[in-house]
């Protein structure tokens, strides 16, 4: 096996591929670093990785496609991370804790519709990502999200409904213009929401249900208000180097919210502002009881869908009762016709005997 490895390690040095390198990691023992890892031209060579750390750390690795069962021989893997290099795409793999993908250049993270994740805690930080991944909700353990130094251009809040555990929400530094949503919004455990250094102008909060917001940070774009008491537990605001609206800040200066923002405002604009969100328009409510309604039916397929399949079941496991109920019947029948028998042969012996004794 050394010899194949030495042969593979010259091949790859011959086509002018660094071979990779290992090493126990320095922050922690249960920990492994691997340099210069080549995906899938170290394929043959992943085996001679140790199996039993739990944290897999790869620098300046060259990666096209990382499958979702890339971790596969690393029978203790929680969590992997990827520094510089290239790694283009990655299909997230629902064993792990943890994904950490920090100056990789990736553009594309594959979520699929039909798994189950155990994944807490995803960072894809200053690589190329254009959009929020798609299917990004079935991350449904996720409690820290962390897409900062990106591409992003468009945001569509809805997209993270289904994420009840989501605490840390970071989109900072990207090239954030719009954030919208086609329906209601709803991040019942958010904590913290980052989207400093953006280019945001329009901030529409009023179909956001996220009642655990205590951190804002917005400081850093292009924002004059925004429907601020929309979030009933926030205690933090930062907004400087926004062209605020000086009236509306004004008014906040008796909340309890600690606001950091410039001394200088836009006096421009000084009635145009609004604190809450305005009554919903019939246009509104149509496109939320809609909405329901959908939910609602989705939820009645699920129900007659579990029916159905609690129904089949009840079905077999009565055919199967009657079909012991039968055989313990047809035994139970078998046992009185051979005690029945065994009771006429002692009968007749008796009545032998009887006959027999003068």
């Amino acid at each position: 096996m050394e010899g194949i490895l030495a042969i593979l390690i010259v091949m790859i040095s011959l086509n002018g591929i660094k071979p990779f390198t290992v090493s126990d990691g320095s922050n922690w023992h249960n920990s492994i670093e691997i340099y210069d890892f080549n995906w899938p031209a170290d394929a043959a060579s992943i085996g001679n990785i140790s199996k039993h750390k739990t944290s897999f750390n790869f620098f300046n690795a060259i990666v096209d496609i990382l499958p979702y069962n890339f971790t596969e021989p690393f029978e203790k893997c929680e969590g992997i991370e990827f520094e510089g290099g290239l790694v283009k795409s990655i299909h997230i793999n629902p064993k792990l804790d943890d994904i950490y993908l920090y100056n990789t250049s990736t553009e594309n993270v594959i979520i699929k519709p039909d798994m189950f994740y155990k994944l807490g805690d995803f960072r894809c930080v200053k690589t190329k990502l254009t959009h929020i991944p798609e299917n990004i909700n079935r991350l449904k353990h996720l409690k820290n999200l962390n897409l900062d130094g990106n591409l992003i251009e468009i945001v569509q809040m809805d997209q993270l409904n289904g994420l009840d555990n989501l605490k840390e929400l970071f989109l900072s530094s990207n090239k954030i213009k719009h954030i919208y949503s086609d329906g209601p919004v709803s991040l019942p455990s958010l904590n913290s929401m980052y989207l400093n250094n953006n280019q945001l102008q329009h901030f529409d909060v009023c179909s956001w249900d996220m009642p655990s917001l205590s951190y804002l940070f917005l400081n850093g774009n292009n924002l004059t208000h925004f429907a601020i008491h929309q979030f009933l537990a926030l205690e933090v605001l930062r907004i400087y180097e926004n062209p605020v609206n000086c009236a509306w800040t004004d008014s906040l200066k008796n909340t309890s919210i600690r606001l950091y923002f410039h001394a200088s405002c836009d006096k421009k604009s000084v009635d145009d502002f609004v604190l809450d969100c305005p009554p919903p328009t019939n246009h509104q409510l149509k496109q939320q009881i809609s909405s329901v309604n959908t939910k609602l039916r989705q939820i009645e397929e699920k129900m007659l869908n579990n029916y159905q399949q609690v129904s089949d079941r009840m079905q077999k496991i009565e055919d199967l009762l009657q079909n012991l109920t039968a055989r313990i019947i047809e035994q139970q029948n078998v046992s009185n016709d051979i005690i029945e028998a065994m009771y006429r042969i002692e009968m007749e012996r008796a009545s032998n005997h009887t006959k027999k004794i003068p």
